[in-house]
């Protein structure tokens, strides 16, 4: 660890593999290795490092995120959503995380089903996605309040990514709905997205339209003039 640190990363990985080679059933010397192997763009000795760690102890959260990370770079959400699900039973740090993940996969698929013109199953998936942000929110939320503990540096960064996927996947299911010709929960999805970041005036122009469209002037008037505040017009 400590050569990974000062930036030897040949050094570290060797380093880890000499120590794998006499403790080849410890399952966090393959995670580790793992990473190394991946920084190095080996994918798929970095993938079987990790099965050989969840192969160890099945509640090696951090590998399962990270092969599934892995299968996700490379097109296959089938197989990336197995290595989340998984991840998601180990419980801990990890949950907020596995649910991030999964997010970031139905909010893919969504988008797939959607181009394809499949708006029932893209509805399915957004929503799905939705859902799996909404939980980690109050996980997340603790993680990063929690003043007795250290954040690490990759919970830091989970915790950043969420506003700019929740309202990904915000403005996703309200177009889908919108597609589908459901108005009212179109607006509803808006209201939600507008109550959860009531700073960003994006949020607000979704919602003006939608109202818009529906013939509902005097409140989108209404939530015009709140953008043009926001905006500082």
């Amino acid at each position: 660890i400590l050569l990974s640190e000062q930036g030897k990363d040949e050094e570290s990985l060797k380093a880890y593999q000499d120590s794998l080679s006499l403790n080849a059933e410890d399952a966090e010397l393959c995670y580790n290795c793992g990473i190394k192997l991946g920084a190095k763009g080996d994918t798929k000795g970095e993938m079987a490092m990790y099965a050989k760690a969840t192969a160890i102890d099945p509640m090696q959260g951090g590998a399962w995120i990270n092969w599934g990370t892995s299968l996700a770079e490379q097109g296959n959400f089938a197989d990336a959503e197995l290595m989340f699900l998984k991840a998601l039973e180990c419980g801990g740090e990890v949950r907020p995380k596995a649910m991030m993940n999964l997010a970031l996969v139905y909010n893919t698929r969504a988008n797939q089903f959607a181009q394809g013109g499949d708006l029932s199953n893209a509805k399915e998936s957004a929503l799905e996605a939705g859902s799996f942000l909404d939980q980690a929110k109050p996980l997340l939320d603790a993680l990063a309040s929690d003043i007795s503990a250290s954040v690490d540096a990759d919970s830091q960064r989970y915790i950043a990514q969420f506003k700019p996927l929740r309202l990904q996947v915000h403005r996703l299911t309200g177009q889908i709905l919108a597609g589908s010709k459901e108005f009212q929960a179109c607006e509803e999805e808006f209201r939600k997205a507008s109550q959860s970041f009531p700073d960003v005036p994006g949020v607000w122009d979704m919602l003006a339209r939608i109202l818009d469209l529906q013939g509902k002037t005097a409140e989108a008037q209404t939530v015009k003039a709140k953008i043009n505040e926001l905006m500082g017009k």
